[in-house]
């Protein structure tokens, strides 16, 4: 069962919750709608939102530091939205739990299905996908997530 309960909930906070609920109803609608056209649901949305990723890039610093990336990745509107913790960091890997997922917030509404809700998520993880694409020393990993059932969501980042 998926466990994802908003504990910060000052204005801010919920202004920029109510933005990644949005987003998250774009990708939802993104894949539902590749399906009703008889595209390959996953392969189409997942292409779509890596591009996107592509483009968020540009919003991270160019880097190859592991501790100058996180300086700019866990600012007060990450830590914010996603309830982040910065969990580890050393030179060479950075481990961030996310206690809670506006996007999950949206899909939970729309659909009952865990198994579609876990796919839409990791679809939607192809943003952070695309942005480590275009890094040549910083790789991106998501070990756990709140839209797969896990009590969070953790993302490594590690050198390559």
């Amino acid at each position: 069962m998926i466990q994802n309960n908003a504990k910060i909930n000052d204005t801010l906070s919920k202004e920029i919750r109510k933005a990644n609920e949005t987003r998250g109803m774009w990708y939802y609608q993104l894949v539902k709608a590749a399906g009703r056209y008889g595209l390959d649901e996953e392969a189409y949305a997942r292409s779509a939102i890596r591009k996107l990723g592509n483009l968020y890039r540009k919003n991270y610093p160019d880097t190859d530091s592991i501790s100058q990336f996180m300086g700019a990745f866990m600012n007060d509107q990450t830590i914010k939205q996603f309830h982040a913790e910065l969990v580890s960091m050393t030179d060479e890997e950075a481990i961030v739990h996310f206690h809670y997922c506006p996007m999950c917030g949206a899909w939970t509404k729309l659909t009952e299905d865990e198994k579609e809700i876990g796919l839409i998520c990791d679809c939607a993880m192809d943003v952070d996908r695309g942005v480590f694409d275009l890094y040549d020393h910083i790789g991106f990993k998501l070990e756990r997530a709140i839209g797969m059932g896990d009590g969070v969501c953790e993302l490594h980042f590690v050198k390559k």
